[in-house]
């Protein structure tokens, strides 16, 4: 099962990236090839003990480099999502059009013009699929077996989710972003490597599948907003002396406290999981009990 989903993620990866016009197909395409390739990144180390480790190296190199030219389309796409969100922190109508407009005119497209945007991003999807087309030959070098090594599956799934916690509790005590962002990305591969299960999985692996989930989407939020914040140097330089830079710095400010919110308490439900009972609970999936 695994080695199919892993192929079949690699697939999807590629086929999100077939129709990437107009503007907002693209973007979705993006967020939906960038999601296949995470979770690539976490199932293909699963199959490597049991499987051709140059095929994995080559699944691995040919997906990383994809999703590194696909980064700064989706680091464009959320910085706008940020800015939607902070717009449609505002009662009016008219003033959020206005913020909207300001700030992806001074934030999104300060550098390039919109056909200059596209022809960037157009570049960097036909590259990136070259780079899926030889994943996916590699993850076609991987055979149609379903054999594993469970005592390598469960212990690396069980080190990535005892590490996230005890960066989880170092970030929190010292609020320090990059620890966060590395819990995000440990967060984020713990639910992958356990989607493919669905609910065919312990209670306790159900459980932490569904804190690690929301874990990484509060981080992630969290993440986008700081992005913003770092941003808005330019803003600031462009709104100088205007009564709107000071509202947009409000705003962000409470998007920042409601998201900091969520992270504290989405890290406070993953830090309750029982030690003990998650290593059991993947032993038993993994048939390494």
């Amino acid at each position: 099962m695994l080695v199919s989903v892993l192929r079949s993620s690699v697939a999807l990866a590629d086929v999100s990236l077939e129709s990437v016009e107009p503007p907002a197909a693209r973007r979705e395409a993006v967020r939906n090839a960038r999601r296949e390739l995470k979770a690539v990144r976490a199932i293909a180390p699963l199959c490597r003990s049991a499987r051709d480790d140059a095929a994995i190296d080559g699944v691995l190199e040919f997906t990383g480099k994809a999703n590194q030219l696909l980064g700064p389309l989706r680091d464009r796409d959320a910085l706008a999502r940020s800015i939607q969100r902070i717009a449609d922190r505002f009662a009016d109508l008219s003033t959020r059009r206005v913020v909207r407009t300001v700030l992806l005119a001074t934030l999104v497209f300060a550098e390039s013009d919109r056909r200059d945007d596209a022809a960037y991003a157009t570049a960097s999807i036909d590259r990136a699929r070259r780079a899926l087309r030889s994943a996916r030959h590699a993850a076609a070098r991987l055979g149609d077996g379903d054999v594993f090594d469970g005592l390598h599956a469960s212990a690396l799934v069980f080190r990535t989710f005892r590490a996230c916690g005890d960066e989880l509790e170092a970030a929190l005590r010292s609020s320090d972003l990059a620890r966060l962002h590395e819990c995000r990305k440990k967060a984020t591969f713990i639910a992958l490597a356990l989607r493919p299960f669905e609910d065919e999985v312990p209670a306790a692996l159900r459980r932490l599948r569904a804190r690690a989930k929301r874990l990484a989407a509060a981080l992630g939020e969290d993440r986008d907003f700081a992005l913003l914040e770092v941003e808005m140097t330019a803003a600031r330089t462009q709104l100088a002396g205007s009564p709107l830079a000071a509202a947009i710095d409000d705003a962000l400010r409470l998007a920042r406290l409601e998201s900091g919110a969520r992270v504290e308490s989405s890290a406070q439900d993953f830090l309750r999981l029982r030690r003990g009972r998650v290593r059991r609970a993947l032993g038993e999936l993994f048939g390494a009990a």
